[in-house]
């Protein structure tokens, strides 16, 4: 197995910009040593490579996961972020902190959308224009 060269940040960094880090670390799949004075504490490593190390017995559902997310991507529903969506996501990350993101996710999660916002994705994938349509506009 091939692991990344580790990046090292202080405690107190990790502390602040941990959504950010992880998501470079799922992205990118570099390891995130944590330092406490200096000293190496922990690492942060991405979910992929903490599978692959762990035990066949505590791994019994990656299987599954693996079987969804493969259906899923051979249906078109799932796909890998974009260089400009992972841009944007940091960008975000920079600009709203934690408490901030969890005040968001939780009005977002109150949100009651009719149709649904599955539906509402499902269609809009299957969505073609009409002749009539495109004239109009």
């Amino acid at each position: 197995m091939v692991i990344k060269a580790a990046k090292r940040i202080p405690a107190t960094t990790a502390k602040t910009h941990l959504g950010r880090i992880v998501q470079e670390v799922a992205t990118t799949g570099r390891p995130v040593i944590i330092q406490n004075r200096g000293d190496d504490q922990a690492v942060i490593i991405s979910l992929h490579d903490f599978q692959r190390l762990r035990p066949a017995e505590e791994s019994h559902l990656a299987p599954e996961r693996e079987r969804v997310q493969a259906a899923l991507r051979s249906a078109g529903l799932l796909s890998e972020p974009t260089p400009e969506m992972r841009r944007r996501a940091a960008q975000y990350d920079d600009q709203h902190p934690p408490d901030e993101q969890e005040r968001i996710l939780a009005e977002l999660r109150n949100l009651h959308l009719t149709p649904s916002l599955s539906q509402i994705i499902l269609e809009s994938r299957t969505w073609r224009p009409s002749l009539e349509s495109l004239n109009e506009e």
